[in-house]
């Protein structure tokens, strides 16, 4: 997620107000003194950086707090702290998945100022979608001017070429091919667009919001429509060759079992992913089971993986049990990946919200079963802070980190000398 530079002086000067932006935002509100000690920059340096900063908008000053004498009485003018100023420009995050588009704008450090979403119909033509991606996008920015706007993030299901901004495919919007979403946003909404992966922006989001993963391994399972890993390996993601990897949903766990649409058969995905739960819960109801689930979903109007987890938590034994199952796979895979990969905490984000304790508790104890003990020893399996949300905030971080990021270095071609 870097972008390669040559070294020159307007590299090194380009660096250091990275250095420093990001040393304010990771300690914010902070001193001019502990930036130059953090950074290694010289006090002058510090101080003509912040002021440039402050003028462009991007960082501000604010009083702190003077101490007090044995007295209580406080002298002398408060020493001038700094912190990001987190209202100087706005980031518009999109969120395209299946069967819900979500629109956010959001603040330099990446919280939601406005949000909306909305159902959409996944077999629908991607002109269709967009224009309703487009619709929400306008009612998010309202009067907002365009000339605050940073840029447009954009979280993608399935296999994108980020560098062109095109969703190649998505296994489950059969009509995505080759579709060139950052150009037609970006012709629309007048402004810079990236788009990215949903798995690879969850786990951006978590790296930006828990500067201690600087220095751990940390496994992101996103649990959406299908489901996906991101690993991060001392504070940088992991990418795979062509920029794929984390497809544990296509990992096969019965060779016999059912065809995915992905063209294989037997993926983890058949047995959890959202079409697959569905499936399962109808097929209850068909034998005369989860009788509840079946009024409540009468008539085709709620969400079916919504009903099923929330009569789940409200101690319906038979959603309870079909629940507590899609955890147990769920848990196999993370298993699987903890003896793989060794990491120091496993974080699920998605659609859990309505039965978190009893997925988490399903898949913590599949894990106490199948990782090898000294491998799981001390991995903390937790949920993610802010669950669905996590590849919204994590397409406004792909912009924000512009700001902050170090820029990867490069050398610089030489000639190639004539014979």
């Amino acid at each position: 997620m870097t972008r390669s530079r040559i070294g020159n002086t307007e590299l090194i000067s380009d660096l250091n107000n990275r250095l420093v932006l990001q040393a304010v935002r990771v300690a914010q509100p902070t001193f001019r003194a502990e930036v130059s000690r953090q950074t290694g920059l010289k006090p002058a340096t510090v101080t003509s950086i912040v002021n440039s900063l402050i003028e462009r908008q991007l960082l501000r000053e604010t009083a702190s707090p003077l101490p007090a004498d044995t007295t209580g009485q406080r002298f002398g003018r408060p020493p001038l702290m700094l912190e990001i100023n987190r209202d100087g420009k706005r980031i518009l995050a999109i969120d395209l998945e299946p069967d819900h588009i979500r629109v956010g704008l959001a603040d330099l450090l990446a919280d939601m100022q406005v949000y909306r979403e909305q159902p959409i119909d996944r077999f629908d033509n991607p002109d269709v979608i967009l224009r309703e991606v487009l619709q929400l996008c306008r009612t998010v920015l309202g009067t907002f001017p365009r000339k605050n706007l940073l840029g447009v993030g954009v979280s993608l299901p399935g296999l994108i070429d980020r560098q062109n901004g095109i969703l190649l495919s998505s296994t489950n919007m059969p009509k995505w091919r080759n579709v060139p979403v950052a150009t037609i946003l970006q012709k629309e909404l007048r402004a810079p667009v990236r788009v990215e992966r949903a798995v690879h922006l969850a786990a951006l989001y978590e790296m930006w919001s828990h500067p201690e993963h600087q220095n751990r391994k940390v496994l992101v399972i996103s649990l959406r429509t299908g489901i996906g890993a991101s690993l991060l390996l001392d504070g940088q993601l992991y990418v795979g060759a062509h920029g794929l990897d984390g497809e544990i949903g296509h990992t096969i766990v019965d060779i016999n079992g059912r065809d995915c649409d992905c063209g294989s058969r037997g993926c983890l995905e058949t047995f959890v992913g959202a079409p697959a739960i569905v499936a399962r819960a109808r097929a209850l109801i068909a034998d005369g089971k989860a009788k509840s689930l079946s009024d409540r979903t009468r008539g085709g109007t709620v969400n079916m993986p919504e009903a099923l987890y929330e009569l789940a938590r409200e101690g319906d034994a038979d959603c309870a049990h079909l629940v507590r199952d899609v955890g147990r796979y769920i848990g196999i895979a993370v298993a699987n990946l903890i003896n793989l990969l060794g990491p120091n905490e496993v974080v699920i984000c998605g659609a859990i919200d309505a039965a978190e304790e009893l997925i988490l508790r399903a898949i913590r104890e599949q894990v106490n079963q199948s990782a090898l003990p000294r491998m799981r020893d001390g991995v903390v399996v937790r949920a993610a802070a802010e669950r669905e949300k996590l590849p919204l905030l994590g397409a406004a971080v792909l912009i924000a980190q512009d700001l902050f990021e170090l820029p990867e270095l490069r050398h610089a071609e030489m000639p190639v000398a004539s014979a």
